[in-house]
């Protein structure tokens, strides 16, 4: 996030004699901070007239505590705080001039503690922690909480550097493997765009590459071949699209790579793609991008993996990606090829969605409006219809919205609400649902986990007279995943919704949304977009690994922020959604033993059901177009004694232990993105491998 979004700012000045040359100092505090962004800064106004700034790192609690070097005399010492809420302390901010063995050893202290993964990663050898200490100290506050994520000039220098190493390794591989690696040629789609600058920008681009250069095809509308063929080339062949069907017929080992005029690849691209076909079972392959303006690379594009329900409304994968000729063969005969887009839609829906590989990497640089890959009402129309998918779609802004035809009469969701007392947000949710929902066919089940209040009990007693309404007692300690267990047992419908007793119905038609995406093939749990009670948006889905566990995409966004690739507006595939309020299928519920009552009883349930879910082969989705809002953990409040505390660290570091994996690498939040929070700020630490 930019610092020009922060709206506060504090700031703290050192009196210090600082008259000589070098010193050691140490900065100290400890934040009572509960913001969302936090940057912290060292401002330095040097003797000599300079003025340099220096980031400070900042723990997850709060915890400012770091070394730092003057090489030079300096007149004064400045210490920034930039959040977007108000910044307090417990313990009061110092700037203190130390000895050489005290930083030397604060310095080696969290070094040692650094993750060898991570050190590694950063370039942090043994020798470098042992002479070049204050340099790989400085590296290592990457790996804090709040720390300035690296602005894209400094990612790509720290992310793509194909040393003579890495090029000797790809070397090797390619010597290892000729014969059995893929054929892999190039088609130029020129139909939409004959500008020949730009075709030759691209063909540049393919001649620089450090595999063997491939065939290279221009496809063009059949009234231009003549005219391009004669300003190519003569090594570019220019194909109409009614001769691309015979070009395609080169059997299962070949590959083509469909590119547009503008693209220029990446050097490493085509050989990327070959070792990703050599690695992988898969048909089609896409990757990340950016864009090439005046020279300049800007707008990285990291993308999910495979979404087929985001692809639909905002064919996310661009406009360059490889595809098996089979594949592409089968696709044109079927289907015909209108649009990069179109083609995407038809050749995914021919494979298993295992076999869509995604490259987490910038293969290529765009330079033009990407209207062969954009989204197309009418081409998604045909698409749904030809696959025999009952659906109505819609524009939303730039996007698509499809809606899914509901089957008659409608199928009971049971609403199972969870409670204990607080009847200022159970009478808010419980009228909510009964007054707004226009669903016709639903029970809400409220579990009433040892309520004392009487002005709750008599709510309870009362609105239990709606036949829609029934109340279940549930008279034991609270278990979040044992109570909504209970009352799946108890459910009559064949879908059951999980809804918190802090939330509130804003869509009248949420019911409507969430099921219609949970009756379509192989989906197993719909989530919905929830907002605090002052508009903000608290929940668009999941992830695990950035934080060391599992959190909210985005973090807290403006309810207008449509956050990174819009993802926060659009419908998609993800790992996990929250059970403040989602729908599944009871069977599925059953079948899955339901919610871990035993290793989460109160945090994580829902990640780990919803992970569960994915490896039965089920999907999870998130759509914005079910509106709810959501006052956070208002039923259970926050795990602030010693006993929640360590109740609470026992669920993450069970997670750990059976989802580490997914932790490690959660496919919808890509790996060059920043792991410390989710915000889709760049990563401060280098986690992609050259695949040779």
């Amino acid at each position: 996030m930019s610092i020009s979004s922060f709206n506060y700012q504090y700031q703290h000045q050192a009196q210090l004699d600082l008259t000589l040359a070098a010193r050691w100092m140490l900065v100290s505090a400890q934040l009572n901070h509960q913001q969302q962004n936090l940057e912290c800064l060292l401002v330095v106004d040097f003797k000599d007239g300079s003025r340099s700034s220096y980031p400070l790192p900042v723990t997850f609690k709060g915890r400012l505590y770091e070394v730092f070097y003057l090489d030079k005399p300096a007149e004064r010492l400045l210490v920034e705080f930039r959040s977007q809420g108000e910044i307090s302390f417990t313990s009061p901010l110092s700037i203190t001039r130390i000895g050489f063995l005290s930083a030397w050893y604060i310095m080696q202290r969290r070094l040692s503690h650094t993750p060898k993964r991570q050190k590694l990663a950063l370039g942090i050898g043994k020798l470098n922690q042992l002479f070049n200490t204050f340099k790989a100290y400085r590296l290592s506050a990457n790996t804090r909480y709040y720390m300035p994520s690296p602005g894209y000039e400094e990612w790509i220098r720290l992310n793509e550097n194909f040393s003579n190493s890495v090029k000797q390794r790809l070397v090797r591989f390619f010597a290892e493997k000729a014969g059995s690696l893929p054929s892999l040629d190039i088609i130029i789609d020129a139909r939409h765009n004959t500008n020949l600058q730009e075709i030759n920008s691209t063909l540049a681009s393919i001649s620089h590459q450090l595999t063997v250069v491939p065939k290279v095809f221009l496809l063009a509308n059949d009234k231009d071949v003549d005219n391009l063929q004669q300003s190519l080339d003569p090594n570019i062949l220019v194909t109409g699209i009614s001769r691309l069907g015979s070009l395609l017929e080169q059997g299962e080992n070949a590959w083509f790579y469909l590119l547009q005029p503008g693209i220029t690849l990446s050097p490493w691209a085509l050989a990327w793609i070959s070792a990703s076909i050599w690695h992988n079972k898969v048909k089609f392959i896409y990757s990340d991008h950016d864009q090439l303006v005046s020279g300049k690379r800007v707008k990285p594009c990291f993308k999910p993996d495979w979404s087929p329900t985001f692809a639909k409304s905002s064919g996310y994968i661009g406009p360059a990606f490889a595809i098996q000729s089979e594949l592409f063969l089968r696709t044109l005969s079927e289907d015909g090829f209108q649009t990069a887009y179109q083609l995407m839609l038809d050749a995914t829906s021919h494979i298993k969605d295992e076999q869509v590989y995604h490259i987490t990497a910038i293969l290529y640089h765009s330079s033009t409006a990407e209207s062969s890959a954009a989204p197309q009402q009418e081409l998604l129309n045909a698409h749904l219809k030809k696959k025999g998918v009952a659906a109505a779609v819609s524009k939303d802004g730039d996007f698509l919205r499809v809606q899914y035809r509901l089957p008659f009469p409608r199928p009971l969701v049971s609403i199972l609400v969870p409670t204990r007392d607080a009847l200022r947000y159970l009478k808010t949710s419980i009228d909510s649902v009964l007054e707004k929902t226009s669903w016709p066919s639903y029970e809400i089940i409220i579990l009433d986990n040892q309520s004392s209040d009487p002005a709750t009990l008599a709510y309870m007693k009362n609105v239990e007279a709606n036949p829609k309404v029934r109340v279940l007692r549930y008279d034991h300690p609270f278990n979040f995943s044992s109570i909504n267990n209970f009352g799946a047992r108890h459910a009559r419908g064949d879908i059951i919704c999980l809804l918190n007793n802090d939330t509130e119905i804003i869509s009248p038609d949420w019911l409507e949304e969430m099921v219609s995406r949970l009756l379509q093939p192989k989906v197993g749990v719909v989530g919905a977009r929830l907002y605090f009670s002052d508009g903000r948006v608290q929940h668009a889905g999941d992830v695990l690994g950035p934080g060391g566990c599992a959190t909210h995409l985005h973090g807290i966004l403006d309810a207008d922020d449509p956050g990174y690739m819009h993802r926060a507006v659009l419908p998609q595939d993800l790992s996990a959604v929250t059970a403040a309020c989602f729908v599944t299928h009871r069977s599925l519920f059953e079948q899955l033993g339901g919610l871990d009552e035993k290793h989460l009883p109160v945090a994580f349930n829902d990640v780990d059901y919803c992970l569960r879910v994915r490896e039965a082969g089920w999907r999870v989705i998130y759509t914005p177009y079910a509106e709810l809002y959501h006052h956070e953990s208002v039923s259970r409040g926050k795990d602030d004694s010693p006993e929640k505390m360590a109740r609470a660290k026992r669920e993450a570091e069970y997670m750990r232990s059976r989802w580490g994996h997914i932790i490690e690498r959660d496919p919808f939040y890509n790996p060059n993105l920043n792991y410390s929070r989710a915000d889709f700020t760049l990563g401060k630490i280098p986690r992609q491998q050259w695949p040779w």
